[in-house]
C-alpha cells in the first residue's frame, strides 16, 4: 500500500516562502505609503497654520485700527498663540483708507496677504474709528 500524505516532490516549502515574501513585500508597500501620507499631512498642517496665522493678524488689524486710527502695525515679527509669526505693515493713502501688509510665517512656509482698508472717523471718540470695508487677498508664495 502507498502512503497518500506523501510529497515526493517538495513544492510544499518553496510556495510558503514565495507567499510569506509577498506578504513581507505587501506590508512593506503599506508602511511605506502610511508615513508618505503621515508626511504629506503634516505639511499640509503646517500650511493650514500658516494661513491661519495670518488670518489672526488680520483680525488683531482690525481691532487695533478701531482702537487707533494712526496704527502703523508691528515691529518686527510677532509670535502668534498657535507657533507662528507675523508681521503687520500699515501704509495711509489717506485721511480715511489704509493700505496694509501682513506677512506670517510658520515652520517652513510664509505667507503674505494684502488689504484696503476704509475708516468711518466720525465715531465720536478721537483716534478711534470704524472700519466700513475691508478688502484683503492672500499673496502668492511658499
Amino acid at each position: 500500500m502507498r502512503k497518500m500524505s506523501q510529497n515526493e516532490h517538495g513544492f510544499i516549502l518553496p510556495l510558503v516562502l514565495v507567499v510569506i515574501a509577498l506578504l513581507a513585500a505587501g506590508a512593506g508597500y503599506m508602511l511605506t505609503r502610511g508615513i508618505a501620507e503621515l508626511q504629506a499631512n503634516t505639511l499640509n498642517q503646517d500650511y493650514e497654520l500658516c494661513i491661519l496665522t495670518g488670518k489672526n493678524a488680520m483680525a488683531i488689524l482690525q481691532a487695533e485700527l478701531e482702537k487707533d486710527v494712526n496704527y502703523s502695525g508691528t515691529c518686527g515679527k510677532v509670535p502668534d498663540e498657535n507657533g507662528g509669526f507675523y508681521e503687520i505693515l500699515v501704509f495711509k493713502t489717506s485721511e480715511k483708507q489704509r493700505y496694509v501688509e501682513v506677512e506670517s510665517e510658520y515652520h517652513n512656509y510664509q505667507k503674505k496677504f494684502s488689504s484696503e482698508i476704509e475708516l468711518n472717523l466720525e465715531t465720536g471718540e478721537a483716534p478711534s474709528g470704524q472700519i466700513v470695508k475691508f478688502n484683503w487677498k492672500m499673496l502668492g508664495g511658499v
